[in-house]
């Protein structure tokens, strides 16, 4: 398998870029010379994983396989492959790659997923993910948490769904940061001046380190800078923000704020 992951490794970087790839549909005679010997080079590969799959298989040994590049990438690899473990599934890792056709890569790691699957069940991996997943926010309480890592749902106050939280605190802001009389307003070719705020969502509601950032692009404006910092960190201190959680538990979090301005 080390030799393996060299050669893939080969590969990849002599393929020029995912935008050259081959549609795994084109017609052979349609291929360049190149592009067909690749495909009979990774086509070779793949009948010789197949077979060590299944030589493997007989023996009764199970690898289940974490996939690094252009895919999900899970947070809670540690946690699974414990729980694989009580299954006696091993575990090892495959890339995905862009520039080669789908159903000639990773193709020892494809006849283990299906062995996999035969044998405890198609949402059995699925099952002990979400199980994964748990586990690691209950080993990590402390952490803070990425806005993209948490639950989908809204920390701002009254909200009836998560999308409310992208529009409605934004609506909010200029309720209590009126624009001045000399304010310039944006014209129909300008880029949008703005001003956006990061701060720590705690798990008790306290909000700390709140991190603004402004822009505008009329720079007359800026003389207004000091008005709209001092707004935001009054409007951002003065919610009452609801804490986030991830697999159904409270955490600590980022939140990122930006507001544009007319």
């Amino acid at each position: 398998m080390k030799q393996m992951k060299i050669i893939y490794f080969v590969i990849f970087l002599t393929l020029i870029s995912c935008g050259k790839s081959t549609p795994q549909n084109q017609a052979k005679k349609n291929q360049t010379p190149k592009e067909d010997t690749i495909n009979k080079y990774w086509d070779s590969i793949c009948k010789t994983e197949t077979k060590n799959a299944e030589k493997d298989i007989k023996q009764n040994k199970l690898t289940y396989f974490h996939y690094l590049g252009m895919v999900v990438q899970y947070r809670s690899n540690k946690e699974m492959n414990k729980l694989l473990s009580n299954y006696n599934i091993g575990v090892g890792s495959a890339v995905s790659y862009c520039t080669v056709p789908g159903e000639l890569q990773n193709c020892y790691a494809y006849k283990m997923r299906q062995e996999i699957d035969k044998r405890y069940g198609k949402k059995f991996i699925d099952s002990l993910r979400t199980i994964a997943e748990k586990q690691y926010v209950e080993n990590n309480l402390n952490k803070i948490y990425a806005f993209e890592e948490c639950d989908t749902i809204s920390r701002y106050p009254n909200d009836k769904s998560y999308k409310d939280f992208f529009k409605n605190y934004k609506n909010d802001f200029f309720k209590i940061a009126k624009y001045p009389e000399d304010f310039e307003f944006r014209k129909e070719k300008d880029k949008y001046s703005w001003i956006s705020a990061d701060f720590i969502l705690h798990k008790n509601g306290k909000v700390t380190d709140i991190d603004v950032e402004l822009r505008f692009q009329n720079k007359k404006n800026y003389k207004y800078s000091a008005y709209y910092t001092k707004k935001i960190k009054e409007f951002i201190l003065e919610t009452k923000w609801i804490p986030a959680k991830s697999m159904g538990i409270t955490v600590n979090s980022k939140v990122p704020l930006t507001i544009h301005f007319k």
